[in-house]
This record gives C-alpha cells, sequence and structure tokens, in this order.
C-alpha cells in the first residue's frame, strides 16, 4: 500500500533496505543520469549527482522522486522497462533513413540490457495496477491499467523548494501485454494540489481513445 497511499516514508524505508550501492546501480540501470540516445539534439542527462556522496538524506529523497532531476524521456523508458518484463529497450523515433544513393536503413527495436527480473517486474506492475484501480481516477472499465502520480515541489533558486510543484502520471496499458505507455506533465498547475485533479483524468481519457483507436479488446 506503500504507492496506493503515496507514503514517502515507506519508501524511503524501501530505498533503506537495498542499502546506496544497490540504490544508485538500479537509478543508472534504469537509465538515469545518462543520455537515452534517442537521436535527437540537445538531449540532457538530468542529474543524479546527489546519490554520488552517498548521504542518507539525499538518497530517503530520492527514493520518493526528489533531490534528482530527470527528463521525461528517462522516466518513460524507466516505466516502459517496467512494463516490458524487466527488459530495457533502446528508445528511438527515427523509423528509416533513406540516403541518396538510395539505401534505405530501417531501425529495428533493439534491448539494452535486462534491469529487472521477469517476477520482480510482474510484481511491480501489479502494483501499479492496484494503483490505478485504488486511486478509481485513471481506471478504465474492462482494461487492466498500470500507472503512477507524481507531485514534485520544485527547487528554488535559492536553495530548498518553492510552494509550487510539477504534476505527473506515467501510465500503459492493458497492463499484461502493453500497446502504448503515456507521460503527461503539468508545471506550476493553478488551483490544483494533487496530480489525481489535473493529469490523471487527462491519463484516462486519452487512455481510453487509444484503446478504442487501435481496437484493443477488454480482458473481461
Amino acid at each position: 500500500q506503500v504507492l496506493e497511499n503515496y507514503l514517502n516514508t515507506g519508501a524511503a524505508f524501501m530505498g533503506k533496505r537495498l542499502g546506496p550501492d544497490l540504490f544508485l546501480k538500479y537509478v543508472k540501470d534504469f537509465g538515469f543520469g545518462a543520455k537515452t540516445k534517442i537521436g535527437l539534439p540537445g538531449e540532457v542527462v538530468g542529474n543524479i549527482n546527489n546519490l554520488k556522496g552517498f548521504e542518507q538524506l539525499h538518497f530517503a529523497t530520492a527514493s520518493f522522486g526528489q533531490g534528482i532531476a530527470v527528463t521525461p524521456l528517462q522516466l518513460l523508458t524507466a516505466m516502459s522497462t517496467i512494463a516490458n518484463r524487466g527488459i530495457l529497450m533502446k528508445p528511438y523515433v527515427i523509423d528509416r533513413l533513406e540516403y541518396a544513393d538510395g539505401t534505405i536503413e530501417i531501425t529495428q527495436p533493439s534491448v539494452a540490457r535486462r534491469v529487472l527480473s521477469e517476477e520482480t517486474a510482474k510484481k511491480t506492475v501489479d502494483a501499479l495496477v492496484s494503483v490505478v484501480n485504488h486511486g478509481k481516477i485513471g481506471a478504465v472499465p474492462g482494461y487492466r491499467v498500470g500507472g503512477k502520480t507524481g507531485t514534485a515541489q520544485i527547487p528554488s533558486s535559492k536553495g530548498g523548494y518553492e510552494e509550487a510543484y510539477i504534476h505527473s502520471f506515467v501510465g500503459f496499458a492493458p497492463a499484461d501485454d502493453p500497446k502504448f505507455i503515456i507521460l503527461i506533465k503539468l508545471v506550476r498547475p493553478v488551483g490544483a494540489p494533487l496530480s489525481g485533479m489535473t493529469v490523471v483524468p487527462a491519463f484516462r481519457e486519452l487512455t481510453k481513445f487509444l484503446l478504442d483507436y487501435y481496437s484493443i479488446p477488454p480482458a473481461h
């Protein structure tokens, strides 16, 4: 129920059980702190420098998503790894390259590495489905949908954090055989303190549209 109830203390407890070495290993294995090499110019790597000093407080805050900076693409790639039974695929946007001499190079999906065991990935997917079902707002009747909200404070240039937030939601469907993954992010939303009031309804409506658009039948 740690994920269902947004318990930062539970996440910090789990991070402490992992220990700093293993925690940092998984952060890097999921692709945080490195470019995805997607083929777009100007890609940045985010910032996980707080974890390199092995300060206990930094690992505690990172366990629930603060104190480090990640890109939306990194977050999508990491969540896709969980949905993809623990295997991280190299993301790409270029479908094919056509050269002047007529040569055509078609991009093929490629495995980067296995990050989680299939069993661990499945348990995590089940937990993410439980999050959506528990919150109800993002649920789509007839389908198993997995996902998680984020409500992160915005860092202040003066140190610490502002009383302003970034709302995000990452989710995928159908959970047992995903066909798509969605990330919705809002910076400084007005009049809505929690992500469940903003990005989650938007995710639900987009998910409904895509399930219908691709004619994906319900599980029951």
